[in-house]
Protein backbone atom coordinates (compact mmCIF):
# COMPACT_ATOMS: atom_id res chain seq x y z
CA UNK A 1 0.00 0.00 0.00
CA UNK A 2 0.97 3.39 -0.98
CA UNK A 3 1.53 5.53 2.49
CA UNK A 4 0.66 8.77 0.62
CA UNK A 5 -2.44 7.62 -1.22
CA UNK A 6 -3.43 4.77 0.25
CA UNK A 7 -4.30 2.86 -2.61
CA UNK A 8 -3.76 -1.09 -2.13
CA UNK A 9 -2.81 -0.92 -5.87
CA UNK A 10 -0.34 1.52 -5.49
CA UNK A 11 3.63 1.15 -4.35
CA UNK A 12 6.28 3.37 -5.07
CA UNK A 13 9.12 0.87 -5.52
CA UNK A 14 12.36 2.04 -3.86
CA UNK A 15 14.85 0.52 -6.38
CA UNK A 16 18.25 -0.86 -5.03
CA UNK A 17 21.59 0.66 -5.58
CA UNK A 18 22.40 -2.03 -8.19
CA UNK A 19 19.47 -1.24 -10.30
CA UNK A 20 19.98 2.10 -9.98
CA UNK A 21 23.20 2.16 -12.03
CA UNK A 22 21.51 -0.11 -14.26
CA UNK A 23 18.84 2.50 -14.82
CA UNK A 24 20.58 5.32 -15.38
CA UNK A 25 22.58 3.60 -17.64
CA UNK A 26 19.67 2.65 -19.79
CA UNK A 27 18.89 6.47 -19.67
CA UNK A 28 21.83 7.19 -21.17
CA UNK A 29 23.69 8.87 -18.45
CA UNK A 30 26.91 8.86 -17.09
CA UNK A 31 26.22 5.51 -14.74
CA UNK A 32 25.80 1.93 -16.59
CA UNK A 33 29.76 0.41 -16.30
CA UNK A 34 29.96 -2.82 -14.11
CA UNK A 35 30.09 -1.84 -10.25
CA UNK A 36 33.84 -2.35 -8.85
CA UNK A 37 32.23 -4.55 -6.47
CA UNK A 38 29.31 -6.52 -6.47
CA UNK A 39 28.15 -6.00 -3.13
CA UNK A 40 25.06 -3.77 -2.41
CA UNK A 41 25.97 -2.59 1.37
CA UNK A 42 26.80 0.98 1.54
CA UNK A 43 28.93 2.59 3.88
CA UNK A 44 32.85 2.18 4.79
CA UNK A 45 33.13 -1.82 4.39
CA UNK A 46 32.04 -1.43 1.22
CA UNK A 47 34.42 1.78 0.43
CA UNK A 48 37.45 -0.37 1.76
CA UNK A 49 36.30 -2.92 -0.53
CA UNK A 50 36.18 -0.52 -3.89
CA UNK A 51 39.62 0.97 -3.00
CA UNK A 52 41.72 -1.95 -2.96
CA UNK A 53 40.65 -2.94 -6.71
CA UNK A 54 43.49 -3.50 -9.13
CA UNK A 55 41.48 -0.71 -11.17
CA UNK A 56 41.37 1.60 -8.42
CA UNK A 57 44.66 0.79 -6.92
CA UNK A 58 46.79 1.24 -10.43
CA UNK A 59 45.08 4.73 -10.77
CA UNK A 60 42.73 3.60 -13.89
CA UNK A 61 39.97 4.60 -12.18
CA UNK A 62 39.61 7.60 -10.04
CA UNK A 63 38.24 8.21 -6.93
CA UNK A 64 36.75 11.53 -5.90
CA UNK A 65 35.10 11.98 -2.62
CA UNK A 66 32.46 15.06 -1.55
CA UNK A 67 31.91 16.01 1.90
CA UNK A 68 29.14 17.64 2.75
CA UNK A 69 27.50 19.71 5.36
CA UNK A 70 23.79 21.30 5.46
CA UNK A 71 21.29 23.43 7.90
CA UNK A 72 24.09 24.38 10.47
CA UNK A 73 22.08 27.08 11.71
CA UNK A 74 25.28 28.70 13.64
CA UNK A 75 25.82 26.41 15.87
CA UNK A 76 29.34 25.84 16.33
CA UNK A 77 30.02 23.89 19.36
CA UNK A 78 29.45 20.13 20.37
CA UNK A 79 26.22 19.68 21.84
CA UNK A 80 23.46 16.91 22.62
CA UNK A 81 22.00 15.51 19.31
CA UNK A 82 18.61 13.67 19.00
CA UNK A 83 18.47 9.90 17.62
CA UNK A 84 16.30 7.36 17.07
CA UNK A 85 17.09 3.90 18.21
CA UNK A 86 15.18 0.85 18.79
CA UNK A 87 11.87 2.59 18.64
CA UNK A 88 13.10 5.01 21.30
CA UNK A 89 14.92 8.34 21.47
CA UNK A 90 18.67 8.45 22.32
CA UNK A 91 20.38 11.72 23.18
CA UNK A 92 24.14 11.95 22.13
CA UNK A 93 26.52 14.80 21.70
CA UNK A 94 27.92 15.35 18.50
CA UNK A 95 28.53 18.36 15.79
CA UNK A 96 31.08 21.39 16.27
CA UNK A 97 32.90 22.99 13.80
CA UNK A 98 36.00 22.49 15.05
CA UNK A 99 35.44 18.75 14.79
CA UNK A 100 33.97 19.19 11.19
CA UNK A 101 37.72 20.73 10.44
CA UNK A 102 39.07 17.39 11.57
CA UNK A 103 36.46 15.29 9.56
CA UNK A 104 37.33 17.25 6.39
CA UNK A 105 41.77 16.92 7.10
CA UNK A 106 41.30 13.34 7.94
CA UNK A 107 39.40 12.52 4.53
CA UNK A 108 41.68 15.04 2.77
CA UNK A 109 44.41 12.64 3.96
CA UNK A 110 42.95 9.61 2.65
CA UNK A 111 42.35 10.61 -1.22
CA UNK A 112 44.97 13.77 -1.18
CA UNK A 113 43.67 16.53 -4.19
CA UNK A 114 40.71 14.91 -5.02
CA UNK A 115 38.26 16.06 -1.93
CA UNK A 116 35.54 18.71 -2.39
CA UNK A 117 33.78 20.20 0.62
CA UNK A 118 30.46 21.66 0.22
CA UNK A 119 27.86 22.87 2.40
CA UNK A 120 23.73 23.50 1.23
CA UNK A 121 22.74 26.56 2.80
CA UNK A 122 20.97 28.05 6.18
CA UNK A 123 24.75 28.83 7.54
CA UNK A 124 24.48 31.55 9.08
CA UNK A 125 20.92 32.05 11.04
CA UNK A 126 19.69 30.02 14.19
CA UNK A 127 21.80 30.92 17.05
CA UNK A 128 22.66 33.48 19.68
CA UNK A 129 26.16 34.46 17.91
CA UNK A 130 24.93 34.63 14.35
CA UNK A 131 21.34 36.49 15.57
CA UNK A 132 23.28 39.23 17.40
CA UNK A 133 26.02 39.57 14.60
CA UNK A 134 23.55 39.34 11.82
CA UNK A 135 25.07 36.06 10.51
CA UNK A 136 28.79 38.04 10.70
CA UNK A 137 30.14 35.49 13.46
CA UNK A 138 30.15 32.35 10.72
CA UNK A 139 32.08 34.00 8.04
CA UNK A 140 35.71 33.39 9.92
CA UNK A 141 34.73 30.00 11.31
CA UNK A 142 33.74 28.61 7.74
CA UNK A 143 36.71 30.36 6.64
CA UNK A 144 38.67 28.38 8.56
CA UNK A 145 37.14 24.64 8.20
CA UNK A 146 37.90 24.80 4.35
CA UNK A 147 34.84 24.51 2.04
CA UNK A 148 35.01 24.24 -1.41
CA UNK A 149 31.85 25.35 -2.56
CA UNK A 150 28.30 26.24 -1.16
CA UNK A 151 24.78 27.74 -2.15
CA UNK A 152 22.48 29.75 0.12
CA UNK A 153 19.24 28.60 2.31
CA UNK A 154 15.61 29.86 3.04
CA UNK A 155 17.07 31.55 6.41
CA UNK A 156 20.31 33.22 4.28
CA UNK A 157 17.71 35.88 3.87
CA UNK A 158 16.73 36.56 7.19
CA UNK A 159 18.91 39.82 7.44
CA UNK A 160 17.85 41.17 4.01
CA UNK A 161 19.11 39.82 0.61
CA UNK A 162 21.62 42.67 0.52
CA UNK A 163 23.73 41.41 3.42
CA UNK A 164 23.21 37.78 2.20
CA UNK A 165 25.25 38.31 -0.85
CA UNK A 166 27.56 40.70 1.43
CA UNK A 167 28.05 37.79 3.94
CA UNK A 168 28.23 35.16 1.48
CA UNK A 169 30.74 37.11 -0.85
CA UNK A 170 33.23 37.38 2.30
CA UNK A 171 33.41 33.24 2.48
CA UNK A 172 37.20 32.41 0.99
CA UNK A 173 34.96 29.72 -1.21
CA UNK A 174 32.61 30.16 -4.28
CA UNK A 175 28.79 30.44 -3.70
CA UNK A 176 26.52 29.59 -6.48
CA UNK A 177 22.78 29.59 -6.57
CA UNK A 178 21.14 29.09 -9.88
CA UNK A 179 17.76 30.60 -9.03
CA UNK A 180 17.59 33.81 -6.93
CA UNK A 181 17.92 36.94 -8.95
CA UNK A 182 17.46 41.08 -8.51
CA UNK A 183 13.59 42.17 -9.27
CA UNK A 184 10.14 43.54 -7.81
CA UNK A 185 7.10 41.22 -7.69
CA UNK A 186 6.36 39.69 -11.43
CA UNK A 187 9.54 40.27 -12.42
CA UNK A 188 10.93 37.23 -15.09
CA UNK A 189 14.21 37.73 -14.88
CA UNK A 190 16.93 40.19 -13.49
CA UNK A 191 20.51 39.99 -12.51
CA UNK A 192 21.59 36.65 -10.17
CA UNK A 193 22.43 37.24 -7.09
CA UNK A 194 25.25 34.78 -7.42
CA UNK A 195 26.92 32.61 -10.02
CA UNK A 196 24.42 30.21 -11.22
CA UNK A 197 27.69 27.34 -11.90
CA UNK A 198 30.64 26.10 -10.81
CA UNK A 199 33.36 24.31 -12.56
CA UNK A 200 35.55 22.51 -11.06
CA UNK A 201 38.47 19.73 -12.39
CA UNK A 202 39.94 16.98 -9.86
CA UNK A 203 41.69 14.31 -10.80
CA UNK A 204 41.54 15.27 -14.46
CA UNK A 205 37.69 14.75 -14.15
CA UNK A 206 35.32 17.64 -14.39
CA UNK A 207 32.78 18.26 -12.41
CA UNK A 208 29.80 20.81 -13.04
CA UNK A 209 28.05 22.11 -10.03
CA UNK A 210 24.48 23.72 -10.17
CA UNK A 211 22.29 25.20 -6.90
CA UNK A 212 19.13 25.91 -5.90
CA UNK A 213 17.26 27.59 -3.26
CA UNK A 214 13.45 26.94 -2.42
CA UNK A 215 11.42 28.87 -4.17
CA UNK A 216 8.74 29.24 -1.92
CA UNK A 217 11.10 31.19 0.54
CA UNK A 218 9.08 33.90 -0.49
CA UNK A 219 6.06 31.87 1.11
CA UNK A 220 7.89 30.98 4.51
CA UNK A 221 9.78 33.75 5.51
CA UNK A 222 8.65 37.06 6.79
CA UNK A 223 8.36 40.19 3.68
CA UNK A 224 10.49 41.94 4.19
CA UNK A 225 13.65 39.23 4.32
CA UNK A 226 13.26 38.81 0.56
CA UNK A 227 11.98 41.90 -0.75
CA UNK A 228 13.77 42.59 -4.01
CA UNK A 229 14.52 39.37 -4.79
CA UNK A 230 12.32 36.43 -6.99
CA UNK A 231 13.10 32.82 -7.42
CA UNK A 232 12.68 30.41 -10.21
CA UNK A 233 11.56 27.24 -10.27
CA UNK A 234 14.63 24.43 -10.83
CA UNK A 235 13.06 22.38 -13.39
CA UNK A 236 13.12 26.05 -15.28
CA UNK A 237 16.46 26.10 -15.78
CA UNK A 238 18.17 22.54 -15.04
CA UNK A 239 18.12 21.62 -18.21
CA UNK A 240 20.07 24.57 -20.03
CA UNK A 241 22.39 24.66 -17.60
CA UNK A 242 22.80 21.00 -17.83
CA UNK A 243 23.50 21.06 -21.57
CA UNK A 244 25.88 24.19 -20.93
CA UNK A 245 28.05 22.36 -18.19
CA UNK A 246 28.28 19.01 -20.17
CA UNK A 247 28.36 20.40 -23.99
CA UNK A 248 29.95 23.39 -23.61
CA UNK A 249 32.21 22.97 -20.77
CA UNK A 250 32.81 19.32 -21.53
CA UNK A 251 32.12 18.27 -18.03
CA UNK A 252 32.13 14.80 -17.47
CA UNK A 253 29.77 14.83 -14.32
CA UNK A 254 26.93 17.19 -12.94
CA UNK A 255 26.21 17.61 -9.23
CA UNK A 256 23.32 19.43 -7.95
CA UNK A 257 23.01 21.28 -4.43
CA UNK A 258 19.56 22.04 -3.14
CA UNK A 259 18.13 23.84 -0.23
CA UNK A 260 14.59 22.39 -0.85
CA UNK A 261 13.67 19.58 1.61
CA UNK A 262 13.69 16.07 1.37
CA UNK A 263 10.73 15.55 -0.13
CA UNK A 264 10.71 18.18 -2.79
CA UNK A 265 14.54 17.34 -3.96
CA UNK A 266 13.10 12.97 -4.02
CA UNK A 267 10.48 14.49 -6.27
CA UNK A 268 12.37 16.77 -8.61
CA UNK A 269 15.02 13.56 -9.34
CA UNK A 270 11.92 11.95 -10.48
CA UNK A 271 11.19 14.69 -13.29
CA UNK A 272 12.74 14.73 -16.58
CA UNK A 273 14.16 17.59 -16.37
CA UNK A 274 16.81 15.70 -13.60
CA UNK A 275 18.02 13.22 -16.28
CA UNK A 276 21.26 15.09 -17.01
CA UNK A 277 22.32 15.30 -13.21
CA UNK A 278 24.26 12.53 -11.10
CA UNK A 279 23.75 13.00 -7.83
CA UNK A 280 21.69 15.47 -5.78
CA UNK A 281 22.99 16.75 -2.40
CA UNK A 282 20.08 18.35 -0.55
CA UNK A 283 19.06 20.20 2.66
CA UNK A 284 16.06 22.47 4.42
CA UNK A 285 14.24 19.37 5.97
CA UNK A 286 16.98 17.95 8.34
CA UNK A 287 16.77 14.89 7.31
CA UNK A 288 19.58 12.25 7.98
CA UNK A 289 19.95 9.89 4.55
CA UNK A 290 22.28 7.24 5.40
CA UNK A 291 21.66 5.71 2.31
CA UNK A 292 20.87 7.63 -0.88
CA UNK A 293 17.39 7.40 -2.02
CA UNK A 294 17.35 6.28 -5.69
CA UNK A 295 13.77 5.98 -8.02
CA UNK A 296 14.33 9.22 -10.08
CA UNK A 297 16.82 9.94 -12.36
CA UNK A 298 19.40 10.37 -9.87
CA UNK A 299 20.29 9.47 -6.40
CA UNK A 300 19.37 11.92 -3.62
CA UNK A 301 21.13 12.49 -0.40
CA UNK A 302 20.59 14.90 2.93
CA UNK A 303 23.04 14.98 5.45
CA UNK A 304 21.00 16.07 8.25
CA UNK A 305 21.86 19.50 10.16
CA UNK A 306 23.60 21.33 13.25
CA UNK A 307 26.85 20.48 12.15
CA UNK A 308 25.76 16.89 13.61
CA UNK A 309 26.42 14.53 10.51
CA UNK A 310 28.55 15.07 7.44
CA UNK A 311 27.65 12.86 4.39
CA UNK A 312 30.46 11.37 2.08
CA UNK A 313 29.85 10.09 -1.04
CA UNK A 314 33.16 8.60 -2.76
CA UNK A 315 32.74 7.91 -6.93
CA UNK A 316 34.78 6.50 -9.34
CA UNK A 317 35.42 7.51 -12.63
CA UNK A 318 37.17 5.44 -15.61
CA UNK A 319 37.42 7.40 -19.03
CA UNK A 320 35.13 10.08 -17.81
CA UNK A 321 32.10 7.90 -16.69
CA UNK A 322 31.21 6.97 -13.37
CA UNK A 323 31.56 3.26 -12.68
CA UNK A 324 30.97 2.91 -9.16
CA UNK A 325 29.91 4.84 -5.92
CA UNK A 326 29.62 4.79 -2.26
CA UNK A 327 27.58 6.98 0.40
CA UNK A 328 28.31 6.91 4.29
CA UNK A 329 26.43 9.63 6.34
CA UNK A 330 29.12 9.96 9.17
CA UNK A 331 27.99 11.24 12.73
CA UNK A 332 30.40 13.94 14.07
CA UNK A 333 31.11 12.24 17.14
CA UNK A 334 33.41 13.72 20.40
CA UNK A 335 34.77 10.07 20.68
CA UNK A 336 35.68 9.86 17.25
CA UNK A 337 36.63 13.60 15.70
CA UNK A 338 39.19 15.58 18.20
CA UNK A 339 38.87 19.25 18.03
CA UNK A 340 41.13 20.68 15.62
CA UNK A 341 43.10 23.70 17.50
CA UNK A 342 42.76 26.47 14.92
CA UNK A 343 39.38 26.05 14.46
CA UNK A 344 38.88 26.12 18.03
CA UNK A 345 40.58 29.18 18.50
CA UNK A 346 38.62 30.76 16.12
CA UNK A 347 35.27 30.03 17.73
CA UNK A 348 36.00 30.68 20.97
CA UNK A 349 37.52 34.38 19.61
CA UNK A 350 34.26 34.58 17.77
CA UNK A 351 31.84 33.80 20.96
CA UNK A 352 33.96 35.54 23.11
CA UNK A 353 32.00 39.44 23.07
CA UNK A 354 29.02 37.61 23.43
CA UNK A 355 29.74 35.09 26.08
CA UNK A 356 28.35 37.29 28.94
CA UNK A 357 25.70 37.98 27.49
CA UNK A 358 24.26 34.67 25.96
CA UNK A 359 24.93 32.54 29.36
CA UNK A 360 22.82 34.44 31.44
CA UNK A 361 20.34 31.66 32.61
CA UNK A 362 16.23 32.39 32.65
CA UNK A 363 15.30 29.05 33.75
CA UNK A 364 15.63 25.15 34.15
CA UNK A 365 14.25 22.01 32.35
CA UNK A 366 13.59 18.39 33.94
CA UNK A 367 13.73 16.48 30.50
CA UNK A 368 14.84 17.14 27.14
CA UNK A 369 13.84 19.89 25.71
CA UNK A 370 14.17 18.75 22.07
CA UNK A 371 12.01 19.70 17.91
CA UNK A 372 12.21 16.39 16.41
CA UNK A 373 8.54 15.25 16.02
CA UNK A 374 6.58 16.91 12.95
CA UNK A 375 3.13 16.46 15.05
CA UNK A 376 4.31 18.31 18.59
CA UNK A 377 7.35 19.02 20.49
CA UNK A 378 7.86 19.79 24.41
CA UNK A 379 10.01 22.63 22.91
CA UNK A 380 7.18 24.22 20.92
CA UNK A 381 4.74 23.10 23.60
CA UNK A 382 6.48 25.64 26.21
CA UNK A 383 6.96 28.35 23.78
CA UNK A 384 3.19 28.18 22.59
CA UNK A 385 2.23 28.31 25.97
CA UNK A 386 4.26 30.89 26.96
CA UNK A 387 2.79 32.98 23.73
CA UNK A 388 -0.48 32.04 25.39
CA UNK A 389 -0.11 33.49 28.50
CA UNK A 390 2.20 36.98 27.71
CA UNK A 391 -1.05 37.94 25.35
CA UNK A 392 -3.72 36.61 27.30
CA UNK A 393 -5.67 34.84 24.76
CA UNK A 394 -7.58 31.54 23.92
CA UNK A 395 -4.90 30.09 21.94
CA UNK A 396 -1.28 30.90 21.48
CA UNK A 397 0.73 29.79 18.53
CA UNK A 398 4.29 28.78 17.35
CA UNK A 399 5.64 28.21 13.71
CA UNK A 400 6.70 24.73 13.04
CA UNK A 401 10.44 25.67 13.05
CA UNK A 402 12.85 22.88 12.54
CA UNK A 403 16.53 24.75 13.89
CA UNK A 404 17.59 24.41 17.68
CA UNK A 405 19.37 21.39 18.90
CA UNK A 406 17.97 19.25 22.06
CA UNK A 407 18.26 21.28 25.40
CA UNK A 408 19.23 18.59 27.90
CA UNK A 409 18.47 18.65 31.32
CA UNK A 410 19.56 21.65 33.43
CA UNK A 411 19.83 25.45 32.93
CA UNK A 412 17.90 27.05 30.13
CA UNK A 413 19.89 29.89 28.80
CA UNK A 414 19.60 32.70 26.41
CA UNK A 415 21.77 30.86 23.98
CA UNK A 416 19.17 28.48 23.72
CA UNK A 417 15.66 30.59 23.36
CA UNK A 418 18.12 32.12 20.52
CA UNK A 419 18.31 28.96 19.25
CA UNK A 420 14.64 28.42 19.66
CA UNK A 421 13.55 31.12 18.15
CA UNK A 422 14.68 32.62 14.83
CA UNK A 423 14.17 36.37 15.42
CA UNK A 424 13.13 38.80 17.96
CA UNK A 425 9.52 39.79 17.28
CA UNK A 426 6.44 41.43 18.95
CA UNK A 427 3.78 39.30 20.03
CA UNK A 428 -0.12 39.95 17.27
CA UNK A 429 -2.87 39.23 18.85
CA UNK A 430 -6.63 39.23 17.04
CA UNK A 431 -9.86 37.46 17.13
CA UNK A 432 -11.39 34.70 14.49
CA UNK A 433 -14.15 32.44 14.34
CA UNK A 434 -14.40 28.73 14.74
CA UNK A 435 -14.54 27.99 11.31
CA UNK A 436 -11.30 30.37 11.06
CA UNK A 437 -9.40 28.48 12.80
CA UNK A 438 -10.66 25.22 11.28
CA UNK A 439 -9.99 26.15 7.63
CA UNK A 440 -6.88 27.99 8.52
CA UNK A 441 -6.01 24.27 10.37
CA UNK A 442 -7.25 22.34 7.20
CA UNK A 443 -4.70 24.72 5.36
CA UNK A 444 -1.32 23.95 7.69
CA UNK A 445 -1.78 20.49 6.99
CA UNK A 446 -1.81 20.31 3.73
CA UNK A 447 1.28 22.30 3.66
CA UNK A 448 2.66 19.76 5.39
CA UNK A 449 0.94 16.45 3.93
CA UNK A 450 0.04 17.59 0.60
CA UNK A 451 -0.15 14.33 -1.56
CA UNK A 452 1.22 16.42 -4.63
CA UNK A 453 4.70 17.54 -2.97
CA UNK A 454 5.32 20.41 -5.21
CA UNK A 455 2.77 22.11 -2.62
CA UNK A 456 4.02 21.38 0.82
CA UNK A 457 5.47 24.42 1.86
CA UNK A 458 8.57 24.01 4.21
CA UNK A 459 8.74 23.36 8.31
CA UNK A 460 6.14 20.91 10.28
CA UNK A 461 2.79 21.13 11.41
CA UNK A 462 2.17 24.45 13.38
CA UNK A 463 2.69 24.34 17.13
CA UNK A 464 -0.49 25.42 19.59
CA UNK A 465 -1.47 26.32 23.27
CA UNK A 466 -5.10 26.00 24.62
CA UNK A 467 -6.15 24.29 21.05
CA UNK A 468 -5.89 20.39 20.44
CA UNK A 469 -6.71 19.01 16.86
CA UNK A 470 -7.18 14.88 16.06
CA UNK A 471 -6.42 14.57 12.28
CA UNK A 472 -5.70 11.86 9.59
CA UNK A 473 -3.09 12.50 7.66
CA UNK A 474 -3.71 9.97 4.50
CA UNK A 475 -6.81 12.28 3.91
CA UNK A 476 -7.73 14.35 0.90
CA UNK A 477 -7.16 17.97 1.26
CA UNK A 478 -9.79 20.16 3.57
CA UNK A 479 -10.81 16.66 5.09
CA UNK A 480 -8.20 15.57 7.70
CA UNK A 481 -8.97 17.23 10.64
CA UNK A 482 -11.88 14.95 12.48
CA UNK A 483 -11.60 17.40 15.70
CA UNK A 484 -10.48 21.21 17.07
CA UNK A 485 -11.04 21.37 20.94
CA UNK A 486 -10.22 25.08 22.27
CA UNK A 487 -9.66 24.99 26.22
CA UNK A 488 -11.03 21.61 26.34
CA UNK A 489 -14.44 22.62 25.18
CA UNK A 490 -15.40 20.97 21.64
CA UNK A 491 -14.59 24.15 18.66
CA UNK A 492 -18.27 26.43 18.19
CA UNK A 493 -17.99 27.44 14.36
CA UNK A 494 -19.71 30.73 14.88
CA UNK A 495 -17.88 31.89 17.91
CA UNK A 496 -15.07 34.00 18.42
CA UNK A 497 -11.60 33.22 20.24
CA UNK A 498 -8.52 35.36 20.55
CA UNK A 499 -5.12 34.17 19.54
CA UNK A 500 -1.70 35.32 19.01
CA UNK A 501 1.15 34.65 17.53
CA UNK A 502 4.87 36.49 16.44
CA UNK A 503 4.98 39.30 14.20
CA UNK A 504 6.28 38.68 10.90
CA UNK A 505 7.39 41.86 9.78
CA UNK A 506 6.04 43.10 6.28
CA UNK A 507 3.09 41.43 6.52
CA UNK A 508 -0.45 42.86 6.56
CA UNK A 509 -2.20 43.66 9.71
CA UNK A 510 -4.96 41.67 9.03
CA UNK A 511 -2.92 38.02 9.05
CA UNK A 512 -2.05 36.26 12.31
CA UNK A 513 0.45 33.47 11.71
CA UNK A 514 -1.47 32.77 7.97
CA UNK A 515 -4.92 33.09 9.60
CA UNK A 516 -6.40 35.44 7.23
CA UNK A 517 -8.87 38.45 7.82
CA UNK A 518 -8.57 38.41 11.70
CA UNK A 519 -10.59 41.11 13.79
CA UNK A 520 -9.80 43.35 16.80
CA UNK A 521 -6.09 42.85 16.03
CA UNK A 522 -3.23 44.61 17.67
CA UNK A 523 0.61 44.24 18.16
CA UNK A 524 1.51 43.89 21.63
CA UNK A 525 4.81 45.55 23.54
CA UNK A 526 5.79 42.18 24.63
CA UNK A 527 8.16 40.11 21.90
CA UNK A 528 8.17 36.49 21.81
CA UNK A 529 11.51 36.37 23.53
CA UNK A 530 10.29 38.64 26.80
CA UNK A 531 7.07 36.34 26.64
CA UNK A 532 9.09 33.17 27.17
CA UNK A 533 11.76 34.90 29.42
CA UNK A 534 8.57 35.86 31.88
CA UNK A 535 6.65 32.34 31.34
CA UNK A 536 10.37 31.04 32.93
CA UNK A 537 10.61 33.34 35.63
CA UNK A 538 7.22 32.71 36.38
CA UNK A 539 7.59 28.62 37.01
CA UNK A 540 11.96 28.48 37.75
CA UNK A 541 11.75 25.06 36.47
CA UNK A 542 9.39 22.92 33.22
CA UNK A 543 8.77 19.56 32.77
CA UNK A 544 7.28 19.36 29.27
CA UNK A 545 6.80 16.19 26.80
CA UNK A 546 4.54 15.17 24.04
CA UNK A 547 0.95 15.75 25.39
CA UNK A 548 -1.02 15.21 22.47
CA UNK A 549 -1.50 18.76 21.20
CA UNK A 550 -1.60 17.00 17.63
CA UNK A 551 -2.98 13.58 17.08
CA UNK A 552 -2.99 11.53 14.04
CA UNK A 553 -5.34 8.91 13.91
CA UNK A 554 -3.27 7.02 11.09
CA UNK A 555 0.20 7.66 13.03
CA UNK A 556 1.24 5.00 15.57
CA UNK A 557 3.80 6.97 18.15
CA UNK A 558 5.78 10.06 17.18
CA UNK A 559 6.07 11.40 13.60
CA UNK A 560 10.03 11.62 12.59
CA UNK A 561 9.62 12.57 8.41
CA UNK A 562 7.65 13.69 5.48
CA UNK A 563 8.44 11.40 3.24
CA UNK A 564 5.67 8.78 2.25
CA UNK A 565 6.38 6.32 -0.54
CA UNK A 566 9.83 5.47 0.09
CA UNK A 567 12.02 3.30 2.74
CA UNK A 568 13.02 6.14 4.28
CA UNK A 569 13.00 6.64 8.07
CA UNK A 570 14.68 9.43 10.18
CA UNK A 571 17.10 7.41 12.79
Amino acid sequence: MCKQCGDENHVEKTISRRDMLRYMGALGVTFGLTPLVSGLASGMDRLKEITGTNAVQSGKVKQLTFLQTTDIHGQVLTHPEFFWENNRMVFRNAGGMSRIATLFQQVRRENPGNVVTLDCGDCYQGSAITALSEGEAMVPIMNKVGYDLAIPGNWEVAYGPKRTVALMNRYNYPIICSNMFWGEEGARTGPSLFPPYLIKEIGGVRIGFIGYNDPKTKKRQAPSYHEGIQFSHPESTIPKLVDILRNKHQCDIVMMLCHLGLAQQVNLAKQPEAAGVDFLFGGDTHERTYEPIYGGKCPVVEAGAFGSFVGRLDVFVEDGKIKDFNYDLKVVEEETYPEDPVVKKTVHEVREPYQKIIERKLGETKKYLYRYSVLETPMDNMISDAVKEAAEVDIGISNGFRFCPPIPPGPITLEHLYSMLPTIAPLKKGTVTGKQLWDWMEQELENVFAEDITKRVGGWVVRLSGMKVVMTINKPKGQRVKSITINSEPIEMDREYTVAACEREGEPIHIICRIKNCKNVEVLDIDNYQAVEKFLAKRGTVDYDIEGRVIATDADGIVLSQLPGTNYQFR
